[in-house]
């Protein structure tokens, strides 16, 4: 299969125009014409364009312009946006991939090594209901698959991937552990991690060694989770929520009294699987309580609460692979 067959099959289609940069795409005036008509003619869209575009040229524009950087299809490009956290414009991790392969300085294409017991975590997952996202079509209570390991279970887990630049003769190398990813915007996280993590690390690389092919770009699950307000956690309970934490395997990093009754109430919320609540107890506490539960500790407790709502569900299809995007570049 040849390039242009390749480009035919995913519908990513690049045009030869060599003054692909921002600043010669805004400063020439026949250009940005002709991209603010194609925005218009765009957020008229109907079926080609997805639902936070419509009627919206602004963003539109937004979108042709990068695709116009990336020599891609804008329509192709605007199929796979997403609005997160209340209006941040983001790519679906398979576009930014896609477009990492095609448009890195490198030869051939990116190599990718998982290393660890991925035993640990690969098919075990576990169906939560979420309380507040209703399905649109029988009216029930969205369900969800969520993570059904625990925080013990990623250490050691990780991947490697490299690639050498043109000109060069040593690969550049980067390696990411499963436990340094805090932020987990999709279901596919619980699904399957592995494909997860390799899209996250070719990001992480590209950012490192090669940042100006995907400057300003973002998928959702770089963007953290933010939550506003505070709530009083102090200590109700106690005895039956510390012995509820003497069930579980971790605990605070400065264990103390005080300490270990605040764990204890966290652990109590993020049994809930209710993650907007967790988040908001995780955010009440005094900076000198969050310093002694510890890093560690809070990411397994964040972990156990992480139910996924119905916005994350629908970033990422349950078809997306690293082979397809391998296709699409």
């Amino acid at each position: 299969m040849n390039d242009s067959d390749t480009q035919a099959a995913t519908g990513l289609a690049t045009y030869q125009d060599p003054s692909h940069n921002a600043a010669a795409l805004i400063l020439d005036p026949g250009t940005m014409k002709s991209m603010s008509d194609l925005a218009l003619m765009m957020s008229k869209g109907v079926t080609t364009v997805p639902k936070h575009l419509k009627g919206n040229q602004a963003d539109c524009m937004a979108v042709v312009l990068q695709a116009m950087q990336w020599q891609m299809n804008p329509f192709a490009v605007a199929q796979k946006t997403f609005i997160v956290n209340g209006g941040a414009l983001s790519y679906e991790a398979q576009l930014v991939n896609a477009v990492i392969t095609a448009k890195a300085p490198v030869k051939g294409r990116l190599n990718f090594e998982w290393f660890g017991n991925w035993e640990n975590v690969i098919g075990k997952m576990r169906e939560v209901t979420s309380r507040t996202k209703k399905d649109e079509d029988t009216g029930e209570f969205k369900k969800y698959r969520v993570p059904g390991w625990s925080f013990d279970d990623e250490k050691g887990l990780g991947i490697k991937v490299w690639a050498t630049f043109k000109g060069e003769e040593e690969p550049r190398t980067l390696e990411l552990l499963l436990t340094q990813v805090r932020t987990r915007n999709s279901t596919l996280w619980a699904e399957d991690p592995k494909q997860k993590i390799a899209y996250l690390v070719t990001k992480k690389w590209a950012r490192l060694f090669c940042p100006d092919v995907i400057l300003g770009v973002y998928t959702p699950d770089e963007f953290e989770d933010s939550y506003g307000g505070e709530i009083d956690i102090t200590p109700t309970k106690q005895a039956s929520n510390t012995a509820a934490a003497a069930e579980v395997s971790f605990g605070p990093k400065s264990p103390s009294p005080e300490i270990d009754g605040v764990f204890a109430d966290l652990l109590v919320v993020a049994k809930r699987q209710d993650i907007d609540a967790y988040a908001a107890a995780w955010a009440g506490l005094k900076p000198k309580q969050r310093a002694a539960i510890g890093l560690e500790c809070h990411e397994a407790l964040k972990s156990m609460a992480a139910t996924v709502d119905a916005d994350f569900t629908n970033m990422t299809g349950p078809g997306e692979d690293l082979s397809q995007v391998e296709e699409a570049a």
